[in-house]
């Protein structure tokens, strides 16, 4: 059938094909492998939004810790049309979501393992949950004092990897003196770490919050202005909050301000997600013994510029961590029921699903992605 059909109309149907498709088509011919793995083709596929969204949920078991991974499938379904997913390095101590981009995710090591010191190499694993695929990259440096980001480059499509190594302790920050940052940008293509102009980067006074987001080609985080600490009595201060953004493209670091609300919260009480192909910042109150979230999102990618949007506020529930957002902007969130089971649910004014998992709700992460071949010729 397929000699009938040019290969272009074909091109153009296989591109609107899960890739559980693609991977069997590959098999077929000579023809569409070639065509599958041919560079214009993985990128064509990849800026194809049409695609199945799924939410990817992360979460350590409790009898050993060992990381789980579980998709759920972004649609009506919800939550309910789901598949488990092996961790991609099984050698990785206790990994974690660092973030996500274009399909792909970056795994990092967290933890130490006093049993096996060669297992606390710091190493970011690259992964397409899609087609299950995934490339290690050495990270050099320790585990508290460098922040990995990561991202693809919209204009390339090639994954990059930032890294900042910095030489200090906020804690003790009354008593040491600030060193220039060591910064690098790791680009797949090339696989080689590579420093950053001295003119692209910050002041070596911030310091960085590790969960991060991609939006647009650029990597936000969470992050503390350390000139402003202040450990010393009477006064005690941890630090003005505020956006940290890096262009994948300029390589470019940025600084935003927050709202002076979310400015003088605590680290433990702000996170940034992604909602409507926008950044925005959640932060936390505990009311009445209970945790309530606020919403605040930037407002047309201007900097500066948060407006909050609602609050989620559960009735006799108390929520411990918002994982995200569905493609439907609904939030999902994870609620501790007891020592082991958390549910994960999606919000609505008057009504909650949910799908049990077991682990601990405090480690749980998650992450939203469109199907992908990037990392198909890895």
């Amino acid at each position: 059938m397929s000699d009938y059909i040019p290969l272009s109309i074909q091109e153009e149907i296989m591109k609107r094909l899960p890739t559980k498709s693609l991977m069997q088509f590959r098999t077929v011919s000579k023809a569409w492998k070639s065509l599958i793995d041919s560079s214009k083709f993985v990128v064509d596929y990849s800026v194809n939004h049409t695609h199945q969204q799924h939410l990817l949920v992360s979460y350590p078991a409790p009898e050993n810790f060992e990381t789980k991974h579980v998709s759920f499938v972004d649609d009506e379904s919800f939550p309910h049309n789901k598949f488990s997913l092996t961790t991609p390095v099984p050698e990785l101590r206790m990994p974690k979501i660092l973030g996500s981009s274009h399909g792909l995710f970056c795994l990092c090591s967290i933890g130490v393992d006093l049993y096996d010191p060669r297992r606390n190499k710091r190493t970011a694993v690259l992964w397409n949950p899609s087609i299950r695929k995934s490339v290690a990259i050495d990270v050099l440096g320790s585990t508290t004092n460098t922040v990995i980001g990561f991202g693809v480059c919209p204009h390339t499509t090639d994954p990059k990897l930032v890294k900042i190594q910095y030489n200090y302790d906020l804690l003790n920050v009354d008593t040491i003196a600030f060193s220039p940052w060591h910064d690098e940008v790791h680009t797949l293509s090339v696989r080689a770490w590579r420093s950053i102009p001295t003119i692209n980067q910050l002041r070596n006074t911030t310091d960085f919050m590790e969960k991060q987001v991609d939006l647009d080609g650029t990597i936000y985080w969470l992050a503390v202005d350390g000139s402003t600490i202040s450990m010393m009595p009477p006064t005690f201060f941890m630090g003005y909050k505020l956006i940290i953004s890096f262009d994948l493209t300029s390589e470019e670091f940025v600084e935003a301000s927050l709202p002076e609300t979310l400015a003088l919260k605590s680290c433990n009480s702000l996170a940034i997600s992604k909602l409507k192909e926008s950044l925005v910042v959640v932060d936390v109150v505990n009311d009445a013994n209970k945790l309530v979230y606020g919403v605040w999102m930037m407002e047309h990618g201007v900097p500066n510029s948060f407006t909050k949007l609602f609050s989620i506020n559960l009735p006799d529930l108390s929520i411990t961590t918002v994982l995200g957002f569905r493609r439907n902007n609904e939030p999902i969130f994870a609620i501790k029921t007891n020592t082991h089971d958390v549910n994960v649910h999606e919000f609505h004014s008057e009504d909650l699903s949910y799908a049990r998992i077991t682990g601990s709700a405090h480690l749980v992460s998650a992450g939203s992605y469109m199907e992908t071949l990037l990392l198909q010729d890895q």
